[in-house]
């Protein structure tokens, strides 16, 4: 009687730690896919549309096809949307499919010990665009308009050839005060790896900058603070053009003034860039891919982020997306 009481026992008590539920578990259990309501669309023909819905569709599929969700729901949505400013003429659509990493989580107040739910948000992600690059400043499939009051973009940092694509580098995007950080890396997939920006020289910058502060000097005064900065500027104007052929490198609180260019990497600095037009190929329909990104965001330590997130790294795959450019 004593051994048949112990056997049905332990047989409880397994049956009951079986469905306890606990993070381990979860992490293992198969996910799922869920399609999040569609993403804006603004300023696209309807023809355009057709064919951005084909090339995000076979994006989705070719992740998919190698990638399946693993203690997590993988939602994904997608986004057909530009806002042109007067004077901007856009060569190609931007537009992008995203993906959000959802992990399952115990719930606690549930009385049934094997309940579980889906996390209400997450830091990590992953978006692929196509002819849009966001570093400081955004890069478009198009001009910078006469009139802005910049006249270049920033970058964050110089890409780098790495697995068959230019890698735009890691950066801390969150916790930096934790051992686990939240980090976003990125990749620039082009046409014969070329890029569409090209660096703007010092001496661009230079007469960039005297040109702003001369008007900033018109229409504010305080010609007393701005003309030591135009007079540094104009000092370095004396110099050979060669000696200003480099890239502008510059800290990020010198933009409404001039102290000097900085080295690369330089914390709280930035590349300046400008579009390079004569990369794109003029003859096509604003839907076809010109270039596109891929960037991943994870908050690291975290065996489920980093198992999906591997997944699909290994999903896409970056010729197959070179083999998409202008069609």
């Amino acid at each position: 009687m004593d051994y048949i009481l112990l056997t049905v026992t332990l047989f409880f008590s397994l049956n009951t730690f079986a469905q306890d539920c606990s993070r381990e578990l979860l992490a293992q259990k198969p996910g799922i896919w869920k399609a999040n309501p569609q993403g804006s669309i603004k300023n696209i023909t309807a023809k355009d549309l057709v064919k951005e819905k084909m090339v995000l569709a076979a994006i989705h599929k070719m992740i998919a096809a190698k990638y399946s969700p693993i203690g997590c729901q993988t939602s994904y949505s997608t986004v057909f949307s530009k806002h042109p400013v007067e004077g901007e003429i856009f060569i190609a659509d931007p537009y992008h499919y995203g993906m959000h990493i959802k992990r399952f989580l115990c719930d606690q107040n549930s009385a049934d010990k094997s309940k579980f739910y889906v996390d209400i948000s997450t830091p990590t992600t992953v978006n692929i665009t196509v002819n849009q690059l966001s570093s400081l400043s955004v890069l478009y499939a198009a001009n910078i308009p006469p009139d802005d009051f910049r006249r270049y973009l920033k970058l964050k940092q110089r890409p780098q050839k790495k697995d068959g694509a230019w890698y735009m580098g890691e950066e801390v995007v969150a916790d930096s005060h934790l051992k686990n950080k939240t980090k976003e890396y990125g990749w620039l997939i082009t046409y014969n790896d070329t890029l569409p920006f090209s660096y703007v020289s010092q001496k661009e910058y230079l007469v960039i900058q005297k040109k702003r502060m001369e008007q900033t000097i018109k229409i504010e005064g305080a010609s007393d603070y701005y003309n030591k900065f135009i007079n540094n500027i104009n000092d370095l104007l004396k110099q050979p053009d060669a000696a200003l052929s480099g890239p502008a490198i510059c800290p990020w609180n010198d933009e409404q003034r001039f102290t000097g260019f900085v080295e690369e990497g330089t914390l709280g600095s930035f590349i300046a860039v400008k579009p390079n037009l004569d990369y794109y190929r003029k003859n096509l329909p604003k839907s076809a891919p010109q270039f596109f990104t891929f960037v991943y965001k994870i908050s690291e330590g975290d065996p489920v982020f980093e198992q999906n997130i591997a997944g699909i790294k290994n999903a896409v795959d970056f010729t197959a997306l070179k083999n998409m450019l202008g069609k």
